[in-house]
């Protein structure tokens, strides 16, 4: 596991059972593509795999795998068993940043690491091999994206400061559906499929209530689609992700 996080895999989620039925729980890099991403149990890699569409969306094939859809299926009942028998799944994940090149040319850096650190990690769910390629007709970028639960709504006033300054305060009634402060958390404004990323702030209010740092990304959007004292719906996605909607007077 130390050989993942000393090249920048991150903890992104993990795996649950709710009702003998297995539940995904993805907190960041959720609509991330090209991305490489590995399971862990009791500290050690099972799985490692790549994915050039969403992480979201890639999961959800091992949530409620098709028919012929051999890996999704195999994986699906590991993560089964594992849990059953009270070990936890954790799903941690290393992006593309793009800033990898040879040259002119970009380095794709899940296709490049994928094979290396299959071969020196060995997962035991892999074989000794990487994930074969999918079966065209149940391939992971067919159908529709998986979409995320929405853990809890609220509104929050466009008051001038957050206004001009791009960050707002979540309420006490709000704040534990919020993570820990520093961490980085995904902002999705409007419609947009990517996230601009924002930190949560939780030391700059007297009672601990988190602040989101949105930035000059955060105050530019607000400047474009609303003016001061509209309201924004706040939808939690998970505690380090959240989509912003204004709502007009």
């Amino acid at each position: 596991m130390n050989r993942l996080l000393e090249i920048g895999f991150q903890h992104t989620g993990h795996w649950q059972l709710n009702n003998n039925q297995l539940v995904l729980e993805l907190n960041r890099f959720t609509r991330k593509r090209n991305i490489l991403y590995a399971f862990v149990c009791n500290g050690e890699v099972k799985y490692i795999g790549k994915t050039v569409s969403a992480l979201a969306v890639r999961m959800g094939g091992y949530l409620n795998p098709g028919r012929g859809q051999s890996t999704n299926i195999r994986n699906h009942e590991r993560i089964r068993e594992m849990l059953l028998n009270g070990v936890a799944v954790e799903i941690f994940a290393l992006p593309d940043d793009g800033l990898l090149h040879y040259g002119p040319y970009h380095l794709n850096l899940a296709a490049g690491l994928e094979d290396d650190l299959i071969r020196v990690i060995n997962p035991e769910w892999n074989g000794g091999r990487k994930e074969p390629p999918a079966d065209p007709e149940h391939s992971e970028t067919s159908g529709e994206e998986l979409v995320l639960p929405i853990e809890q709504s609220f509104a929050v006033t466009l008051h001038p400061t957050y206004y001009r300054s791009g960050f707002f305060n979540v309420g006490v009634k709000y704040e534990s559906h919020i993570g820990a402060d520093g961490e980085v958390i995904e902002l999705y404004l409007g419609q947009q499929v990517e996230p601009i990323l924002g930190t949560i702030n939780r030391r700059v209010n007297e009672n601990n209530t988190p602040r989101i740092m949105g930035g000059v990304g955060l105050r530019n959007w607000f400047a474009a689609n609303a003016a001061e004292m509209d309201l924004v719906q706040v939808d939690v996605l998970s505690p380090t992700a959240i989509r912003l909607h204004i709502e007009k007077q």
